[in-house]
């Protein structure tokens, strides 16, 4: 498996997260947007499992990903789709109960097709460096990882389906 590359970039309140995946664009956009294939990638496999409450894909609709870990406790992610541009881009309000609430991180996440591979491109944006800061402190970056992982398996699997 290939490795997200994940940078926080010196003065920008930013995250960029890339990576390539084996698989047409179409076909990533599905897995990225439909219930049933986010509840198998997103999150993280090893501590617990995900749930999709709502996935409302259209501006305006709202997502709620709820995350209970093995040992009981429950994590619930939410947020609000902003921009929906099938299968090129999407844009969404991000936050996690308990944290950035009050200010949600807007995520940006590009879909470029080449060579019938898929280069992903997310771009978190906070409202300041210190946010962006506290977001990677918490371990962000390998649970993107894990989910990016899970997210290339399933990929492998719809593709030879």
């Amino acid at each position: 498996m290939n490795k997200m590359l994940v940078e926080a970039p010196e003065g920008e309140p930013i995250v960029r997260m890339t990576r390539t995946f084996d698989a047409p664009r179409a076909l990533v956009w599905r897995a990225w947007t439909r219930p049933e294939h986010v509840a198998r990638w997103w999150g993280s496999r090893a501590m617990g499992t995900t749930r999709v409450i709502k996935l409302d894909l259209r501006p305006g609709g709202e997502w709620r990903f709820e995350h209970t870990m093995h040992d009981g406790a429950v994590f619930n992610f939410f947020g609000r789709y902003i921009e929906v541009d099938e299968p090129e881009k999407l844009v969404n309000t991000f936050a996690l109960e308990g944290m950035f609430e009050d200010k949600p991180v807007v995520e940006t996440h590009r879909f470029e097709e080449i060579d019938g591979k898929t280069r992903y491109t997310g771009i978190s944006r906070f409202d300041s460096i210190e946010d962006r800061d506290g977001m990677v402190a918490s371990g962000m970056e390998a649970g993107a990882q894990e989910s990016m992982n899970q997210l290339e398996e399933l990929l492998g699997e719809l593709v030879s389906a």
